[in-house]
């Protein structure tokens, strides 16, 4: 650019970018535009949505589809939501998207417009060829789309058709209307414009303006034509014969006169039209006299006819003209026109508009001796750049106000963005000083990973991290790049059914594995990381074309700027103070100190404020130093600093500088040329000695920030959420790579400066050192939460009210999407800064800090640890274990924290540390207190379970019971019991609690079979019967059950009870036998035995082993139980031949009976024995044992 051009830097702007990939899966709508020849019978209505995001096979089928070849945004005058519109041509020409782009809406308007309307179009649509307008009902957005076959589409959309898919099901034909308006067929429509919904102004080729208007009522399918030339019989006769030569150029296929106007705007009241025409003039209509009333060369130049293709202006460029009013107009101005001249570098001129009837009488060339050349972005002579306009708005001055103008420069793919406030009387002076600049997003600044050979992992895993973190790319993006590398590299395209990170390691794994590099790690290693570079070098190819400027826009309501990308969005916000000081160099912010609002940092009561270009000083010098450092080094810092953080210090912070200091080894890593260019680094404010401890403080405190006391009523909407997280994410990167630095230099220079050169005595290291790991601590809490994403259900949008309505968007809300934990957690909740009182670019701004706030506990609502803590429990109410955790190193060292830890483990199944965990937070938490566990759990606590917290230990111990028997874990379940009932006091009556405690060590000494405990158990309980038979049962199922029961010292008041559940689940006789036997019950034992025995004679054979032991023992036990009850009552025994007594009559059956059956029994084995015959293999013993 010219040497004359402003060069000031002042960086006092952010751009906050975002893409443009649909809102959730289902929220775009496809729409079948019918063309002119089918509306005179009723168009069939073609509409779909697309629940998947699309692919493509190669670079130019992504550009086709993705990449709009121009685009801009709408800002109605409605305050209601939707207002603010985003449309895009695509697919070249024949798609028309439209999306809402507000960052805002009130609590009270339910209705949200996230969904993207694309109008598929017949024809392709003109460069130039897109108007929007509001209509006067606010509930309705006018679009007006002019194709190549002449054809001019007027749009009547409903902006319920943005908020609800259903509504865009509405019969095409009574929204879209088509028509040709009859001088089209004399000619050629260039571009258009709508000075309202009801008037259009297009430029035709022959340099003639069509003015069309309708009628209210009038629904755009007649249009009422008027055309307006310069007066002349000749422009006239052009529009019915071609005339070719010098004086025509071709654009786009079409003949253009030098006098088509290429830009074109209606004066602020409505009496005339101005246009910037090809030939590198300005010309003005009068629509009610139908002729040109002003022309005048864009530089006030008289230039020949023959000159004038030297200064011919770009046909496809409108961006040359804005008109405004101001406030403080001056002699006699109603308003005022800027236009611009890329002739000579580009030049600016500003026009005083009277009354332009008058000609040059009413039109002054106001700043006639200055040339106002745009500002260089890079005056240094030796800079081979080439940067062009490449838009520009102006916003008039109004209620003391200065007016603004914010100019867009391009080279290339690079863009800066440039604003200048003003007084028209001033305008000349401030031009060359005042110019302030907006700072690119530089969250893709990062260069790829590194791969050293001291890493331990191999490049897969760096590589995934940087690829994937979120936000970085979008999924089209992803998904064709690696297409587009499977197809250069030879590699089958793995499955699609898995994700996305598994296919590109497949695809990666694949292309080595192909090189045959057999086992030698280093070479497949270094192999991987070169496929790695290539897959991303076709992803970052493909995202740069996504960020070729179109346009700049102004939203005058919101005094926000946006800029319009091939296939993405940004939104200018200010810098705030800590930016501000990063962004700019400290020499900068010294001249331009009275361009600041705030021109000083405060610091504590009493003490000098602090310039931001002294802060500068030091994170110019800090960011300096670390830049100089080797990767070795940085590795070493970032994992030294990484113990800091989160392992308990165990030194005096003078011990930990030093040890930060011999660990990193800076003396070995940092040579005398580093320490040199340091020094010198700081000389501004007097060296070694002008570091100040408030300084650091100064810095650290305006990351700080307090937020509105108050909620505004204003939800962020989905696009304003997504530009919000990737200001805040950027936001965090800023800060934490600031304090990064500032800590690495602290360190150095507190062990390298000799104090008797610098004694540096308002330089306090210990201080400064553990307030940068306090505030580092919160960032890399904020980097995780920005970092890491999780799958969430979308909530609806709104109630559905029809069933079609309810079933269309069901389909795409209800799918699931990913966010991160930032957004999700702590975005979703947090209202918009109101920007009533404020520009939206510093509502955005503070919204950003008060996000970031909100992470840290808000206005000390919470404690940081609270807050940790709060995340983790929301984690596990998600059950995001993996997350979990990853988070648990960001855990304090509290006792709610070391609750929710067990929690964690106890997810996992790691049960045994989880009850080290409880265990550990028993104490405190059973204590009372006012905290609220219910929502500080996130409802990982339900309004019961906190009542078990701060109530005391039993109740406290009850409740980690219940959680353990939740995951059947009976072991612990007793522990906890045990512990609970260890608080009780011996002499207290039983109570509920303690019953319920003593069920619960019960039943779970049941399951791991520890009887003793149990017994213990069911003795304390104050109704051990309830619980007897269960004991009973589990004790007979085990092998040993007889020793075990027979040891157990029950009391008197339950042996009958134990006789009779014995009996009923009919346990071995020798077992029931024993228990009477062991109590004295002679008789009792022998009714035991009887009935088996009775029932094994029945079943002997002659070879059968005999019965006389237990015919024995029967008769020991009723010769045991004395004369007099030495009988039982039984069947009948047999004849002694094998046949039992008559089968269910009972008779009393004495102790002479069983002799006589013992009797019987010796003879039949005596028998047996005479007769030779004798049984192998299934003794009467076996048949006895019915134990």
């Amino acid at each position: 650019m010219d040497s004359e051009a402003p060069s000031s830097s002042l960086c006092l702007f952010k751009e906050t970018r975002t893409d443009l990939e649909p809102s959730h899966p289902g929220s775009v709508i496809q729409i079948q535009v019918p063309s002119t020849s089918t509306f005179s019978v009723r168009p069939r209505q073609q509409r779909r949505v697309l629940r998947t995001s699309p692919t493509y096979k190669d670079e130019d089928a992504f550009n086709k589809h993705c990449l709009a070849s121009s685009s801009s945004f709408h800002f109605g005058k409605s305050k209601r939501h939707p207002r603010s519109f985003l449309w895009r041509v695509l697919q070249e020409g024949r798609v028309l998207e439209l999306r809402c782009v507000d960052l805002s809406k009130r609590n009270r308007e339910e209705r949200e417009a996230s969904f993207t309307l694309q109008l598929i179009f017949p024809t392709a649509i003109k460069r130039g060829g897109v108007a929007l307008a509001d209509a006067e009902d606010q509930d309705v957005l006018s679009v007006f789309a002019l194709t190549k076959g002449n054809e001019l589409y007027t749009f009547t959309i409903r902006k319920d058709f943005f908020c609800h898919a259903a509504a865009s099901e509405e019969d095409i034909s009574r929204w879209c209307k088509a028509s040709k308006p009859a001088t089209f067929s004399i000619s050629t429509p260039h571009s258009l414009i709508a000075a309202s919904s009801l008037q259009l102004i297009v430029s035709l080729s022959d340099g003639r303006l069509l003015q069309l208007t309708r009628k209210k009522e009038e629904d755009g399918l007649k249009w009422h034509e008027s055309t307006y030339g310069d007066g002349q019989w000749a422009s006239s006769l052009r529009g019915l014969v071609r005339w070719q030569g010098s004086n025509t150029v071709k654009y786009n296929d079409t003949t253009l006169e030098q006098g088509t106007p290429t830009a074109m705007i209606l004066s602020p009241d409505k009496k005339h039209i101005f246009a910037v025409c090809l030939n590198h003039s300005l010309r003005i209509w009068n629509p009610n006299k139908a002729t040109s009333v002003f022309s005048k060369d864009l530089l006030w130049q008289h230039r020949e006819p023959h000159e004038i293709p030297k200064v011919m202006l770009d046909p496809g460029n409108s961006n040359v003209l804005r008109v405004f009013e101001a406030g403080g107009s001056i002699e006699g101005d109603l308003y005022y026109a800027v236009t611009f001249s890329s002739h000579d570098f580009g030049q600016f001129k500003f026009w005083g508009i009277r009354d332009p009837d008058h000609g040059d009488r009413g039109i002054r060339d106001l700043f006639p001796e200055h040339s106002l050349k745009p500002p260089d972005p890079d005056p240094s002579p030796e800079s081979k750049a080439i940067w062009k306009v490449a838009d520009f708005k102006v916003k008039g001055g109004q209620r003391g106000q200065q007016s603004e103008m914010w100019v867009l420069i391009r080279s290339n793919r690079r863009h800066k963005l440039y604003s200048l406030k003003f007084e028209i009387e001033d305008l000349p002076d401030l031009w060359q000083s005042n110019w302030t600049v907006a700072a690119s997003e530089t969250l893709d600044d990062h260069s790829a990973p590194y791969m050293s050979e001291a890493d331990p992992e191999d490049a897969t895993d760096k590589w995934v991290d940087f690829i994937l973190s979120p936000s970085k790319y979008p999924k089209t993006v992803l998904e064709t790049a690696l297409i587009i590398y499977c197809s250069e590299r030879s590699v089958s395209l793995p499955n699609t059914k898995v994700s996305l990170k598994e296919r590109m390691c497949s695809a990666i794994t694949l292309r080595v594995n192909s090189g045959n590099l057999g086992n030698d790690f280093e070479k497949i290693r270094k192999a991987m990381d070169q496929e790695w570079t290539v897959l991303w070098q076709n992803i970052r190819d493909l995202d740069r074309s996504r960020w070729e400027i179109s346009s700049l826009a102004y939203d005058a309501y919101a005094q926000m700027p946006y800029i319009a990308f091939a296939d993405g969005a940004s939104a200018i916000r200010t810098c705030d103070k800590v930016e501000l000081i990063v962004q700019n160099s400290s020499g900068t912010l010294g001249k331009s100190v009275g361009m600041l609002e705030r021109p000083s940092i405060e610091v504590d009561q009493g003490k000098e404020p602090k310039l931001p270009d002294e802060i500068a000083v030091i994170v110019e010098a800090a960011a300096m130093f670390r830049q100089s450092f080797s990767y070795t080094l940085r590795q070493s810092c970032s994992s030294i600093l990484a113990e800091e953080l989160w392992l308990e210090p165990s030194y005096s912070v003078p011990l930990r500088i030093q040890s930060f200091y011999d660990r990193c080894n800076f003396a070995g890593e940092i040579s005398i040329p580093q320490i040199e260019k340091l020094a010198k680094a700081l000389n501004h404010i007097g060296g070694y000695d002008g570091l100040d401890t408030d300084a650091f403080f100064a810095l650290l405190d305006e990351m700080s920030h307090s937020m509105p006391p108050q909620d505004s009523g204003l939800a962020h909407t989905i696009f304003g959420r997504e530009i919000l997280v990737n200001g805040a994410r950027e936001m965090i990167a800023l800060r934490e790579s600031l304090l990064f630095d500032l800590v690495v230099f602290v360190v150095f220079v507190d062990m390298e400066t000799d104090r008797k050169d610098w004694p540096m005595l308002s330089f306090d290291a210990n201080t400064i050192y553990e307030a940068l790991l306090d505030k580092v601590k919160q960032y890399q809490i904020m980097h995780w939460l920005a970092r890491n994403t999780r799958a969430e259900k979308s909530k609806d949008l709104s109630k559905r009210t029809a069933t079609k309505a309810t079933n269309t968007e069901a389909a795409g809300n209800d799918q699931i999407k990913t966010s991160t934990v930032l957004e999700d957690l702590f975005a979703l909740p947090l209202p918009a800064q109101p920007y009533e009182m404020q520009s939206q670019s510093e509502a955005l701004t503070y919204t950003i800090q008060d996000l970031l706030q909100w992470t840290l506990g808000g206005n000390a609502n919470l404690r940081l640890d609270d807050v940790q803590v709060y995340v983790q429990c929301n984690l596990l109410a998600n059950n995001n274990v993996d997350l979990a955790s990853d988070f648990l190193r960001h855990q304090p060292s509290t006792e709610w924290a070391t609750y929710i830890k067990g929690r964690l483990h106890l997810v996992k199944g790691e049960l045994t540390e989880a009850a080290i965990y409880f265990k550990k937070a028993a104490f405190k938490l059973s204590r009372s207190s006012d905290f609220d566990y219910t929502g500080a759990s996130h409802g990982l606590l339900s309004p019961m379970d906190a009542l078990s917290f701060g109530n005391g230990l039993p109740t406290y111990y009850t409740h980690i019971l219940n959680l353990f028997d939740s995951v059947s874990c009976p072991t612990q379940m007793a522990h906890f019991a045990h512990l609970a009932l260890q608080q009780n006091h011996p002499s207290e009556k039983p109570s509920e609690q303690s019953s319920t405690l003593l069920t619960s060590l019960f039943q779970a000494s049941l399951q791991i079979t520890d009887f003793t405990t149990a017994y213990s158990a069911l003795t304390r309980h104050p109704s051990p019967s309830t619980l007897l038979p269960s004991f009973i049962s589990s004790l007979l199922t085990t092998p040993n059950a007889l020793p075990q029961l027979l040891s157990l010292p029950f009391p008197p008041n339950l042996h009958t009870e134990i006789d009779t559940i014995l009996s009923s689940q009919q346990a071995s006789p020798k077992i029931l036998a024993a228990w009477r036997l062991q109590h004295n019950n002679f008789r009792g034992a022998a009714a035991a035995l009887l009935p088996p025995l009775q029932a094994v004679q029945a079943r002997v054979k002659d070879d059968v082993d005999g019965l006389e032991d237990g015919y024995l023992a029967v008769i020991n036990l009723l010769a045991c139980a004395g004369k007099e009850n030495s009988w039982v009552l039984g069947e009948a025994l047999g004849d002694g031949k094998g046949q039992a007594g008559e089968k269910g009559k009972r008779k009393v059956v004495t102790i002479g009976d069983v002799r006589g059956a013992y009797q019987r029994e010796l003879d039949r084995r005596r028998s047996v024995i005479e007769g030779g015959r004798f049984g192998f293999g299934s003794g009467v013993g076996d048949e006895m044992d019915v134990s």
